[in-house]
C-alpha cells in the first residue's frame, strides 16, 4: 500500500491570523477534490475500458485467457494513471515514486523469474505456432521433463497434454520453449512403432512384401507415408526390427499387434514402449 504524507504549512499562530488558516484549508481542499474525481473517474473508466477491451478481443477470436489478461492490463494501466495524478495534485515529486517502482519491480522480477519465463515462452508459442490444437507431441525438456499427448490448450504459462491414459498434463511453456519437440503428426496422422522377432531363417525382404500390404488394409493406417522395416539386431537363431507406420487415429498399436501376431504366427511382436525377451 503507498502512504501519502501531505503537508500543510500552517501560520504559527493561526488563531491570530485566521485569514491565513482558510487560504491554507483552500490550497488542500481544492487538490483533494480533485483527486476525488479522479479516482471515481478513473474506477469507472477502467472498468468500462476493460470489459470493452474483452468483448472485443473474445468476438476477434482470441482466446478467453489473453483476452482476460490484456484487459486486467489495461486496467491496471488506467488505475496507475490516476494514482500519479493524484500525487501530482498534492505536488508529491515523482521522483521518489519511480525509484520506489523501480526497485518493487526488480524485486518481483528477481522473485517470479520462472514465472516470467512461461508467460515469455507462451507468447512466443502462441504467435509462432510450433503446434496446433490436436496435435500429438512429445517434449524433452531441459530438465528431464519427457512428456507427450495430444495438445488440448495453449496458455500464458503452461500448455496442457491429454495423454494416452486420459491423463491431463500440464507442460510449463518455458520446458517447452527450451527443450526437444517432436511433433507426431506434422504428417497429418501419428507415427507407430512394433517390435518384432523372427527366426533367423526369414528373410526381411520377404517380411516387408507380407507385412506392409497387411498394414495398408486395416483402418486408420494411412497410405503415406509407406510403412518401414529397420533391421536393429542379429542373433543366431533370431533377428529383430522395427516396423514404422502412420495412422490417422492415436492408440491403435494393440489392434496392429494383434492381427500382426495373427498374420505371422512364428513371430514375436511387442509394442515400441516394451523390450523384446
Amino acid at each position: 500500500m503507498l502512504l501519502m504524507v501531505v503537508r500543510v504549512k500552517l501560520p504559527v499562530r493561526w488563531w491570530a491570523h485566521p485569514e491565513q488558516l482558510g487560504d491554507a484549508l483552500a490550497t488542500l481542499i481544492q487538490p483533494t477534490i480533485l483527486s476525488l474525481v479522479i479516482v471515481i473517474l478513473a474506477l469507472g473508466v477502467s472498468r468500462r475500458s476493460s470489459d470493452r477491451m474483452r468483448s472485443t478481443l473474445t468476438r476477434g477470436g482470441f482466446q478467453d485467457n489473453i483476452a482476460i489478461l490484456l484487459a486486467r492490463t489495461l486496467r491496471i494501466a488506467v488505475l496507475v494513471l490516476a494514482v500519479l495524478a493524484v500525487l501530482y495534485q498534492f505536488g508529491v515529486g515523482l521522483t521518489p515514486l519511480t525509484a520506489f517502482i523501480g526497485i518493487v519491480g526488480l524485486a518481483a522480477s528477481l522473485s517470479l523469474q520462472q514465472v516470467l519465463q512461461n508467460l515469455v515462452a507462451g507468447v512466443y508459442l502462441l504467435a509462432e505456432r510450433p503446434f496446433a490444437l490436436q496435435d500429438t507431441i512429445q517434449v524433452v525438456g531441459p530438465n528431464g521433463v519427457n512428456h507427450e499427448g495430444r495438445v488440448e490448450d495453449i496458455q500464458m504459462r503452461t500448455t496442457h497434454l491429454r495423454s494416452r491414459d486420459d491423463e491431463l498434463i500440464l507442460v510449463p511453456n518455458a520446458a517447452i520453449f527450451g527443450g526437444v519437440v517432436t511433433n507426431r503428426t506434422a504428417v497429418g496422422g501419428c507415427v507407430n512403432h512394433i517390435i518384432v522377432t523372427f527366426p533367423r531363417d526369414v528373410d526381411p525382404n520377404n517380411v516387408r512384401a507380407s507385412a506392409f500390404p497387411l498394414l495398408l488394409k486395416l483402418p486408420h493406417v494411412m497410405q503415406s507415408p509407406q510403412p518401414e522395416l529397420r533391421v536393429d539386431n542379429v542373433g543366431k537363431e533370431s533377428w529383430t526390427a522395427t516396423i514404422s507406420f502412420w495412422s490417422a487415429a492415436t492408440d491403435i498399436t494393440s489392434d496392429i499387434i494383434w492381427q500382426f501376431a495373427h498374420a505371422f504366427p512364428d513371430a514375436t511382436v511387442n509394442d515400441n514402449a516394451i523390450a523384446p525377451a
